[in-house]
């Protein structure tokens, strides 16, 4: 019996061998997945669910969005959903992935995802390697890819500056020892990101999760206000430093009374969008916006898109799942017994929860146009596969909970 016992567990052992799945490739198959998949907590499948389902309706909504315009460029109805296609298809490899690493291997490379995150953003600044679109040089071309490191940055920055606040937890009174290194951390990354590609809606982004996660850690107020102060005065001095930034903050206080074809045109017609859905919509691919009303409305403004096609209900029920995706990663977050790994979960939701928030609250024009891309929903190659590398560092705090609870229901 002891015999036959050790050759089932030799057999399951070389069943997960690269080697072994070539020889073997159903066993293989079925023996990863219930390694996966199967015994893992009621939230684990709940957060696989719903990040799926998000990502499943953004590749209709992108194919929706975008298709009229790939018509006109290359003649291929899919050229648009297809690049985005392929980009899931790798987040969610990497997602697998990330999700199937240890808390200590995590926080062992959260320097290196930072300082690395920190040096290709500063590519974009290398002549032939940085790419503009839009007055923003925010891109850098890889063997004819281009790539968005400020989305990769995120990561590196939630996961450097959990190892920080919880390393220094119980020093976070003294300046000199945690609150001086998020600071630096936290406000280098975003003025890097400004000065460097001059892209002040994502910038303002890493300043959220900075001030989101200092807050949640427990920093104190004299601190925390020190935050608040620099917070306030880079935002004040980004706004000032652009002309055409300018002009989109005074359209935004001005609604209403410019014309069509001034700054507003973007808001204008994402407003006509919504009041067009109405509470049902006009039905998937049946958006007026589709035929060129707003310039790449398959990014910033895709929520318009959602609106006018699936009506309010619709748009009410994406900001339903995002808030409910916000609960569960908090919920993992709450649950975990690791510092670094609770502080971490807390920062992807920050991230991915309130850029959702302020790019829906640029369609309503509640903000001004930041060009910020809805999470998982937007088309764009670098921002669906750091979210999902993201949440695959998430799912790896739940799968470690996962038997932990399990053992704690049987005594």
């Amino acid at each position: 019996m002891a015999s036959q016992s050790r050759t089932t567990k030799q057999s399951k052992v070389n069943l997960s061998g690269f080697g072994n799945f070539l020889k073997n490739p159903v066993k293989s198959s079925i023996f990863w997945f219930d390694r996966y998949f199967l015994h893992q907590s009621k939230l684990f499948y709940r957060l696989v669910m719903l990040v799926l389902l998000l990502v499943g309706f953004g590749l209709m909504t992108v194919f929706s969005s975008s298709n009229v315009v790939a018509i006109k460029q290359s003649g291929n109805p899919f050229s648009g959903v297809g690049s985005q296609l392929t980009f899931a298809i790798i987040g969610l490899f990497l997602m697998v992935f990330f999700s199937t690493r240890s808390i200590q291997w995590l926080e062992s490379v959260s320097k290196l995802a930072f300082y690395g995150g920190l040096l290709l953003q500063l590519l974009v600044m290398v002549p032939g390697v940085g790419v503009s679109v839009g007055g923003n040089t925010n891109w850098i071309r890889i063997l004819d890819q281009t790539i968005q490191p400020s989305e990769f940055l995120k990561i590196g920055l939630v996961l450097y500056l959990a190892h920080l606040l919880s390393k220094h937890r119980d020093e976070l009174w003294d300046f000199q020892t945690g609150p001086k290194q998020v600071m630096l951390a936290g406000f280098g990354a975003a003025g890097l990101v400004f000065f460097t590609s001059r892209d002040m809606g994502t910038a303002l982004v890493f300043l959220v999760i900075v001030l989101g996660m200092s807050y949640l850690a427990g920093m104190p107020s004299q601190h925390f206000n020190k935050f608040l102060l620099i917070t306030f005065g880079g935002v004040l001095l980004g706004a000032l430093s652009s002309p055409s930034r300018m002009v989109r903050i005074i359209a935004f206080f001005q609604q209403g009374q410019s014309t069509v074809d001034g700054a507003d045109w973007q808001v204008k017609h994402g407003i006509w969008a919504l009041a067009n859905g109405g509470l049902f919509g006009v039905g998937p691919g049946n958006s007026t916006l589709n035929w060129g009303w707003i310039p790449e409305v398959e990014n910033d403004f895709i929520f318009a898109n959602i609106a006018e096609e699936w009506g309010m209900l619709g748009a009410l029920l994406v900001l339903f799942c995002f808030l409910l995706l916000g609960k569960y990663i908090r919920k993992v977050a709450q649950n975990n017994n690791y510092a670094f790994a609770s502080l971490a979960a807390t920062g992807v939701m920050l991230w991915i929860l309130l850029q959702a928030l302020i790019n829906i609250a640029v369609v309503l024009h509640l903000l001004p146009v930041l060009g910020v891309p809805l999470p998982l929903i937007s088309k764009g190659g670098s921002s669906i596969v750091a979210v999902l590398m993201a949440l695959g560092v998430v799912l790896a705090f739940e799968r470690v909970q996962a038997p932990l609870a399990s053992s704690a229901k049987t005594r």
